[in-house]
């Protein structure tokens, strides 16, 4: 049995991430992603999976801090380099999440999912357009131009790994709300309409609340 475990990539994942939170392996990639020119071993057949290849949050791999290159077929140069100092803070924030159960007032892994939801924004576009426009969009709205041209459909919420091109919008966009505070994500609401902006408002709501229970829990301890 233990010869297996060691020989199993499958098996190996599994136990590396034992200790994620399921509400966090949204963010956790079945298949690798992107890997490191620096880091990834070559020569080996088949080639060893490392664990932070199925890191779905990362433009940087963890151990030398080099960008990471597109794991797939095609390799496409992010649009987005002018976001990269607030790409780097969002990681910077999925990764304490993910991997040391640290947040600041809410969950940057909840704030991802509200900005992959859809939109619809005003003026009202043609009806084929609407799958290109999500929350995101509101904060980075060079997304919009970038979806159209690329006819590249964003995952959903349930999902949040976006291709490595399209990262940095994502992280940024993480790193934006995060910093502006509870007011931002009720700003977002006024980008939604119908259904999904019910959804949003409930989602935002409950994690404004929970916040606020935990300040003043934190409050409480130091009196």
């Amino acid at each position: 049995m233990a010869n297996m475990l060691a020989t199993d990539p499958t098996v190996v994942h599994r136990m590396t991430f034992a200790n994620v939170a399921q509400s966090l392996r949204p963010l956790i990639a079945t298949r690798p992603t992107h890997y490191c020119t620096n880091c990834s071993p070559g020569g080996a057949e088949p080639a060893p999976i490392l664990r932070n290849q199925l890191l779905g949050w990362r433009i940087t791999c963890p151990v030398c801090g080099n960008q990471l290159r597109d794991g797939g077929e095609r390799e496409l140069p992010s649009p987005f380099q002018q976001y990269r100092f607030a790409a780097l803070r969002g990681q910077n924030l999925l990764d304490d999440e993910t991997e040391r159960g640290i947040r600041t007032w809410t969950s940057a892994t909840e704030i991802a999912r509200l900005l992959l939801m859809r939109r619809i924004p005003i003026p009202i576009p043609r009806e084929h357009d609407l799958w290109r426009f999500r929350v995101l969009g509101a904060i980075i709205p060079d997304l919009n131009h970038v979806i159209a041209e690329q006819q590249e459909n964003l995952p959903t919420p349930a999902k949040p790994i976006l291709p490595l091109h399209l990262r940095p919008a994502l992280l940024a966009g993480v790193a934006i709300v995060e910093r502006a505070g509870p007011e931002m994500l009720r700003m977002l609401r006024g980008h939604m309409m119908g259904d999904n902006r019910v959804r949003f408002t409930d989602a935002a709501e409950n994690m404004i609340a929970r916040a606020r229970r935990s300040r003043a829990s934190s409050q409480m301890q130091l009196i």
